[in-house]
């Protein structure tokens, strides 16, 4: 075999283990992230296991408690946090304005709000301010669909970092994502891609039943 040869398979091996290592990797990490074609998965609760999650421990799996925040909610001069819904199952969808799969869930959301707020659920969205343009979009955004239900604004971590709260304390790399909540304030069923309000009453009824 000539050298140049020898030269050449040898870049195509280190080639081929690196991109197996990425694959690997990506899998390790939840998989590879579709939001803009549906969801991206959503996982059962019967075939979610929790039983390695140590009781209280606050995260983004199912069973852990969902973070904590006190943030600004859109139209009041009011700041809430999302432990003030205990008591309530709360469905907490995180969304844009220009984000076409959070249009197309919106009214669905809003359905939900309005068949299951008299069931003990609270339906919130959380606008990812961060990401906004401006404020006259959010604005903009909420009138067109008539949102009753609270909505939440992200805000930068502080003056020195531009990174929202919600997008660091919930990891957030693509929109939409909805998270189902118990009373408690434990992670149900978190859904990355969009939603519907068939597949959501299907989970409300899993909790309410």
């Amino acid at each position: 075999m000539s050298k140049n040869r020898i030269v050449s398979f040898s870049i195509a091996l280190v080639a081929f283990v690196f991109i197996v290592y990425v694959f690997v990797e990506n899998l390790s990490d939840g998989g590879f992230q579709f939001t803009s074609g549906g969801r991206e998965q959503v996982n059962d609760i019967n075939q979610m296991k929790t039983s390695s999650i140590p009781n209280g421990e606050i995260g983004l799996q199912q069973g852990m408690y969902a973070p904590d925040f006190t943030l600004p909610v859109w139209g009041t001069d009011e700041e809430k946090s999302l432990s003030s819904f205990h008591g309530q199952i709360v469905v907490l969808n995180l969304w844009a304005s220009w984000c076409p799969p959070c249009r197309d869930e919106m009214p669905d959301l809003i359905k939900l709000s309005e068949e299951y707020k008299d069931q003990g659920v609270q339906v919130l969205g959380m606008n990812m301010a961060t990401f906004e343009s401006s404020e006259e979009v959010i604005k903009q955004f909420i009138e067109e669909y008539n949102i009753s239900f609270p909505n939440f604004l992200d805000q930068p971590i502080d003056t020195s970092n531009q990174r929202g709260v919600i997008e660091t304390l919930y990891q957030v790399r693509s929109i939409p994502v909805t998270y189902i909540l118990d009373e408690e304030g434990r992670i149900v069923i978190p859904i990355r891609g969009k939603v519907n309000y068939e597949m959501l009453e299907s989970e409300l009824k899993k909790i309410l039943d």
